[in-house]
């Protein structure tokens, strides 16, 4: 993946976190994220019981397979499968938003 369209997926996310985290309680919780090639992994983290580091678990992945954007989510097993209800398109956008959306309650927990 080249580095403009790395930087512009950045981007989105930096946008995407600054309005999902509220202002008041960045200092007990974050998400964050991870490039490792073709795969980006979303987490949410939280300060440690003494408040030194942070510790955190993998919400999503996306992963950029034959230009098409798929989405794998964590089993009980913490194995990556994936989420057969968000089709593979080449929109990472309409990809994160269906991801907020989690209409089969597999990313975030209400």
């Amino acid at each position: 993946m080249d580095r403009f369209t790395i930087r512009r997926l950045e981007n989105i996310l930096d946008g995407y976190i600054a309005l999902k985290v509220p202002r008041d309680v960045r200092s007990s919780v974050r998400l964050t994220y991870q490039w490792d090639e073709n795969r980006l992994t979303l987490r949410e983290e939280r300060p440690d019981d003494r408040g030194r580091k942070w510790l955190g678990a993998a919400i999503v992945q996306f992963r950029l397979e034959q230009s098409m954007w798929h989405v794998y989510a964590k089993d009980g097993d913490n194995a990556w499968h994936i989420a057969a209800s968000i089709a593979p398109h080449s929109d990472f956008e309409l990809q994160l938003e269906q991801v907020e959306l989690d209409r089969e309650g597999i990313f975030w927990i209400s």
